[in-house]
């Protein structure tokens, strides 16, 4: 794949050759998913574009199933790092149209959760189907959210700083800081070493060279997600973690694989007396 991708990239009407097929595919896929959707009247769970923006797969079933997982290996490392979560105040931060919130709300009942994402559409078809999960709330494309400094004691993000540049991270990081309580906890996810198989040489080169790596993949009409062209794809080094993250919160623990065993899990604390260096 990497290599197939890297000969794409050198021959541009290629490249947008087979990014048109892409598309015209997509298309007739989304179409039979919104028809099979509409004839099953059941709207617990979004419709299939917004699946595929927080999912990258349309179906139904893998949506449900993914939403689970997920769910599961947070509180798994809640509770494993011994973080309090009786009557939490948590923020699902990129939530997109709940799809972790909902089990989350689901299996930790006693969660006060807030759910964030730029996606208008999603925010919207949240607050309106599952009203009782969360706070559903749009915020803007960079900082500040829009809550008081120390105010939740659980954030997770899953499936965010996989996707933007080193730029992007550092504004999150700060202001995630900013909004986690002393002694609350950030859980995160990156693309480290198990998500590197679709890199080329030269990329594997930079990841370990500078401990990140963005890459650009699709934009406009051709990026099938329909998200900002900035939303690519990122690539991390357990070590940059540790080191870079580590100015903005303190690293507890980063779980290579902890996630489906393609992404790692970072688990950061917000200590009583942490002092930024950035």
């Amino acid at each position: 794949m990497a290599s197939l991708r890297q000969i794409l990239r050198k021959i541009p009407p290629l490249f947008w050759s087979v990014g048109a097929y892409r598309l015209m595919q997509f298309k007739r896929a989304l179409k039979r998913e919104d028809a099979a959707y509409v004839a099953a009247g059941d709207s617990t769970f979004p419709p299939p574009m917004l699946r595929y923006r927080v999912h990258r797969a349309l179906d139904l079933d893998s949506y449900v199933n993914v939403g689970q997982q997920v769910a599961g290996a947070l509180l798994s490392t809640l509770s494993f790092c011994q973080v309090p979560m009786e009557n939490a105040k948590v923020l699902d931060f990129a939530s997109g149209p709940g799809r972790v919130a909902y089990w989350m709300k689901k299996w930790q009942s006693s969660f006060d959760i807030t759910a964030s994402d730029i996606d208008a559409e999603a925010i919207g078809w949240a607050h309106e189907h599952i009203p009782t999960v969360a706070d559903f709330r749009v915020n803007d494309m960079a900082p500040p959210l829009a809550f008081a400094d120390d105010t939740f004691d659980i954030i997770y993000s899953v499936s965010l700083f996989t996707h933007l540049d080193e730029v992007m991270q550092d504004q999150w990081l700060a202001e995630l800081a900013r909004v986690l309580k002393p002694g609350g906890v950030l859980i995160t996810t990156v693309h480290g070493t198990a998500a590197q198989t679709s890199c080329t040489p030269d990329e594997l080169e930079r990841i370990h060279r500078k401990g990140i790596y963005f890459r650009r993949d699709h934009s406009g009409m051709l990026k099938l997600d329909g998200l900002p062209d900035f939303y690519q794809t990122t690539f991390h080094t357990a070590a940059y973690v540790r080191e870079h993250w580590g100015e903005f919160l303190r690293v507890e623990k980063v779980i290579e694989g902890g996630l489906g065993g393609h992404h790692d899990i970072v688990v950061l604390r917000k200590t009583p007396h942490f002092t930024q260096t950035t």
